[in-house]
């Protein structure tokens, strides 16, 4: 029997069907593109994210802000305030704050909706370096206990909330910081910044460890009359945990 034309083209297959499966194939590839560059550009707390955001300049060094250009807060609170603004979030409340801190500070507060300072005297408890394994570096991470005055003139208590502060410095030692001194954080002086809200045990019950950051690249004086220059670096270790100390 002799074959038709008709026959030749149903073997072949219509040209559209090839046609519209290129321009589907097209429009996914497309499609998948623009959603990876989107969360790749979206989120810079996600380390690969925050590293290529820096090398195509998407996203500005960390600024050392001055008195006048630091971001306005919030919050200003004391330990006791700082207790009791927290002591009601969920773990996975804590872990959206946490999310959104790192978040304002990576992006140099445009948004700084959550800005908190922290003012209070603590007695510090630890002192170290920062390395390259930090959030920031170089610098010191002091760990310390709040201290309290229940009136005007009584002397200091201690009070069950324990913060840690990064000082990124390119001047400062471990040594500029002595266990057992004060550390005095006001707004006007050092403009310390929550970063990272979390817990730690303490006397056989979990109290508020916070993780501060001063955001004014200023001359800050220790008790023992030390000082050095608060110069944060470009850009943060993103694969660091946070708190500093375990």
């Amino acid at each position: 029997m002799a074959r038709t034309d008709s026959d030749d083209h149903r073997k072949k297959g219509p040209p559209l069907f090839w046609w519209l499966l290129a321009n589907i194939l097209a429009i996914a590839f497309a499609i998948t593109a623009w959603v990876v560059c989107l969360n790749l550009f979206r989120d810079p707390t996600n380390p690969t994210s925050y590293d290529l955001m820096m090398k195509v300049g998407r996203i500005d060094p960390l600024e050392a802000f001055t008195r006048k250009t630091a971001p306005a807060p919030t919050k200003i609170n004391s330990p006791q305030k700082l207790e009791a603004q927290f002591k009601s979030f969920s773990k996975s409340d804590l872990e959206t704050l946490n999310h959104e801190l790192r978040r304002s500070y990576l992006t140099n507060y445009d948004k700084p909706q959550f800005l908190t300072y922290v003012e209070g005297e603590f007695r510090i408890t630890a002192v170290r370096e920062l390395t390259d394994g930090d959030f920031l570096s170089p610098g010191v991470v002091v760990k310390a206990q709040a201290l309290v005055r229940p009136d005007a003139v009584a002397d200091p208590i201690p009070y069950p909330v324990f913060i840690e502060v990064l000082f990124p410095s390119q001047d400062v030692a471990a040594d500029s910081f002595q266990v057992g001194n004060t550390l005095t954080l006001t707004k006007r002086r050092n403009y310390a910044a929550i970063l990272n809200v979390g817990t730690i045990a303490f006397e056989d019950r979990s109290v508020l460890f916070l993780t501060l950051v001063p955001l004014a690249a200023v001359e800050h004086q220790t008790e023992g009359e030390q000082t050095f220059k608060i110069t944060p670096p470009a850009k943060a270790n993103l694969k660091a945990p946070l708190p500093a100390f375990p």
